[in-house]
C-alpha cells in the first residue's frame, strides 16, 4: 500500500501513475511493498524533521525513515515540494522526472542501498535515470 500526505498546498495530479511507478521499480529490485507513505511538504517542515531525527541543520529533498522486514519494505518518506523544483531548475530536469527520481531514490535507501560515497551514488543514480527512462517509455510514450 502506497499513501499520500500533504503538508503544503502541492498534490500530486496522478497518484496512481505515481504509485505505478514506485511498483514497477521496487518489483525490479525483486522487493514487496506493505506500507509506504509519501508526505510532501515544504523546506522548513523538511529542515525541523532533519534537525530533530538526525541532528542535521540544512535543506534537503528527501528524508527517509526506515523499517525493512525481509523482502518487505515499510517507511516513512518526506519530500520538500520546494527542494524539488530548485533542483529540476538546476539540473534542467523536468520537475516530473525529478520528484520520480527522489521517489525512487528514496525507495532504494529502504531496499537498503547506500550513497555515502562517489561509487555508491554513481550505482544509484544510474538505476534512478534506468528506472526513470524505462518507465517513461512503457507508460507514458
Amino acid at each position: 500500500m502506497i499513501n499520500y500526505y500533504y503538508e503544503t498546498i502541492f498534490h500530486l495530479y496522478n497518484e496512481i501513475f505515481f504509485s505505478k511507478f514506485i511498483f514497477f521499480v521496487v518489483s525490479k529490485e525483486k522487493k514487496n511493498i506493505k506500507e509506504l507513505n509519501f508526505i510532501f511538504c515544504d523546506d522548513n517542515y523538511l529542515i525541523n524533521i532533519n534537525k530533530k531525527y538526525l541532528n542535521k541543520n540544512y535543506y534537503t529533498d528527501v528524508i527517509t525513515f526506515v523499517n525493512y522486514e525481509n523482502k518487505n519494505l515499510y517507511g516513512d518518506i518526506f519530500i520538500s515540494i520546494k527542494r524539488i523544483k530548485y533542483n529540476s531548475f538546476k539540473f534542467k530536469k523536468l520537475f516530473f522526472n525529478e520528484l520520480k527520481r527522489v521517489m525512487i531514490h528514496a525507495c532504494f535507501h529502504l531496499i537498503g542501498y547506500k550513497d555515502k560515497n562517489k561509487f555508491e551514488k554513481k550505482i544509484m543514480y544510474k538505476k534512478e535515470n534506468f528506472y526513470i527512462f524505462i518507465f517513461n517509455k512503457k507508460y507514458v510514450c
